[in-house]
């Protein structure tokens, strides 16, 4: 079992200061995760101001510059929103400065007000989406000049520089939330999975999800034992039971009301992979309370023991060996988010050194 950070992070002028003091409290959490053991820290992307951020490539160009061995990500990369040129050439080069340590998971996001802002049309993602990791994954591959004549872009006698360090390429992450068909697509493509295993879907829906995803993988060659499946978790690992319950029902509760916000302005993304639901992220939860939801296994919230059981319930009942927990949002402070991750890596985490 794997563990990383993603920063999918809710900016609180309040708790954080100023632009600066804000990215420098982000980057003192990503060494400190390095010097924890953790595998990885992924960087989130959105362009409503404030959520995420508008450019994760570069602060994870900066997280890079700071650190050695930790793994960095995309969580996720918006690639309808992009020229995918531009996100081979930008991911290629922090595969080249940070020393092949890329992780790249992509996905289409959730919130329409990006497209808006971008003045795109997002009935256009699904086709957007896979034409353009279509044409990042060539150009990383590419042995030298190549064209491509899409419906989106198109290129002529193009060659990428840099190459990235990884080899095919580095390794992709293709997310997934409802739709089993986006979950097969993975597997067809011979991607690795990213879960939003916090969304409030039956847990037999999301197994099945999972296995259509399996069995893709096998119809198209694919080793499993050569792919991860990893998910993601709002997370906070408290001092005992009832400071986590406070602690993280108070940061989730004002990171949804941040992201409910921004929802309100534009709405969610219509397209198929949400087609089931109706209404905000927010909407989902309408009625439930915080106890109704971390009983369904949504949240990754709780001391140290129970961590350590709801991972194990994740790895086996999902087959999961990679979770990406989400520890900065909601105004928690760099301070109490630093002992979170500390606790997380001398208490939970050698529960699973060994898988």
């Amino acid at each position: 079992m794997k563990f990383g950070l993603l920063f999918l992070s809710d900016y609180h002028p309040d708790c954080y200061g100023d632009a600066a003091q804000y990215y420098r409290h982000i980057l003192e959490q990503v060494v400190l995760a390095e010097q924890l053991g953790f595998w990885s820290v992924w960087f989130g992307e959105h362009h409503a101001g404030g959520y995420a951020f508008g450019a994760p490539s570069v602060i994870a160009m900066a997280a890079a510059a700071r650190t050695r061995r930790i793994r960095l990500g995309t969580g996720v990369s918006l690639i309808p929103l992009n020229h995918p040129v531009r996100l081979a050439e930008e991911y290629a080069m922090l595969d080249v400065l940070s020393g092949g340590r890329l992780e790249y998971a992509i996905g289409r996001g959730v919130l329409k007000y990006d497209y808006d802002i971008m003045g795109l049309d997002e009935s256009e993602s699904y086709a957007r989406y896979r034409e353009g990791i279509e044409l990042i994954v060539r150009a990383w591959t590419a042995d030298g000049p190549f064209s491509h004549d899409g419906r989106f872009w198109k290129l002529n006698d193009y060659t990428l520089f840099p190459t990235p360090v990884q080899k095919p390429h580095p390794p992709i992450f293709s997310s997934a939330a409802v739709s089993p068909e986006s979950y097969a697509w993975a597997g067809e493509r011979g991607f690795n999975l990213c879960a939003a295993f916090f969304f409030p879907m039956p847990h037999e829906q999301v197994r099945h999800n999972i296995e259509a995803y399996r069995r893709a993988l096998l119809r198209s060659g694919f080793d499993i034992r050569q792919r991860s499946i990893s998910g993601v978790f709002h997370a906070y690992c408290g001092a005992d039971a009832r400071e986590a319950r406070a602690t993280g029902q108070a940061m989730v509760e004002r990171y949804f009301r941040f992201t409910g916000r921004l929802e309100r302005r534009g709405g969610l993304h219509t397209a198929a992979d949400y087609e089931h639901y109706h209404g905000s992220l927010a909407s989902f939860f309408k009625g439930k309370t915080f106890d109704d939801l971390e009983g369904q296994r949504l949240f990754m919230i709780g001391d140290p023991e129970r961590l350590i059981e709801q991972i194990r319930w994740v790895r086996d009942f999902y087959g999961a060996d990679y979770l990406l927990l989400a520890p900065f949002q909601g105004g928690i402070s760099p301070e109490r988010c630093a002992r979170s991750l500390e606790r997380f890596a001398k208490y939970v985490m050698p529960a699973f050194a060994g898988d």
